[in-house]
C-alpha cells in the first residue's frame, strides 16, 4: 500500500491506495495525525510506503475539484474494504449525490429502501474517503448542516466551493 499527502486551501489530506484502488482520503486535523490515521490499517498487517508519484490521477482530480471545475471523482477506482457491506451501500448511495447538490440523511435512507436514517449518518461518519464519497453533501431534513467528522467549518467550505460561493484555490501533492 502507498500513501502520500495533498495540500489544499483548508489543510492537508492523507491518501492511501491499495492494489484495488483508493482506500483512504482522510482530512488531517493536526500535523501528527498521519500515524494515527494509518494505525488501524497497520493493525490489519498492512505495510505502507510513502510514494507520491502513484497518486498522479488523484492529484489531477483533486486539483480540478479545488479549482471549482465540478469534479465528481466517479472515474476513480475505490477500495471500500474498510467498510461493512451496509456502510459500502451507504457510501455508494452518497456518491450518487451530484456536485453542488445536497440530500438529507432521510433521502439517502430512502434510496437504500431503509427507514434507518440514523444508521446512514453512522455509516457516513465512518466514510474513509472524504470528498470522494461526498458525505459533506448530506444534510439534515430541516436543511441544517447536520454533522461532519472533519468539522462543520470544512463542510461549509466544501459546500460553498461547490455552490460557487467560495473562491477556488488549491495547493497540491506533497
Amino acid at each position: 500500500m502507498f500513501f502520500t499527502t495533498y495540500d489544499f486551501p483548508q489543510g492537508k489530506l492523507l491518501f492511501v491506495k491499495s492494489g484495488k484502488g483508493l482506500v483512504l482520503a482522510h482530512y488531517l486535523m493536526t500535523p501528527g495525525e498521519i500515524e494515527k490515521a494509518l494505525k488501524p490499517l497497520r493493525l490489519n498487517g498492512m505495510a505502507f510506503e510513502h510514494k507520491g508519484d502513484v497518486f498522479s490521477r488523484e492529484k489531477r482530480l483533486f486539483d480540478r475539484y479545488f479549482d471549482g471545475k465540478g469534479e465528481d471523482f466517479n472515474s476513480l477506482t475505490l477500495d471500500f474494504s474498510l467498510g461493512t457491506p451496509y456502510q459500502q451501500r451507504v457510501w455508494e448511495a452518497a456518491r450518487s449525490i451530484a456536485y453542488g447538490e445536497t440530500a438529507s440523511y432521510k433521502d439517502v435512507a430512502a434510496k437504500l429502501r431503509s427507514r434507518g436514517f440514523q444508521s446512514v449518518g453512522q455509516a457516513l461518519n465512518r466514510n474513509p474517503l472524504i470528498i470522494v464519497v461526498p458525505c459533506h453533501r448530506v444534510i439534515s431534513a430541516d436543511g441544517s448542516l447536520g454533522g461532519f467528522g472533519a468539522g462543520l467549518e470544512l463542510k461549509r467550505y466544501l459546500l460553498g466551493l461547490e455552490a460557487g460561493l467560495t473562491k477556488p484555490q488549491r495547493s497540491g501533492l506533497a
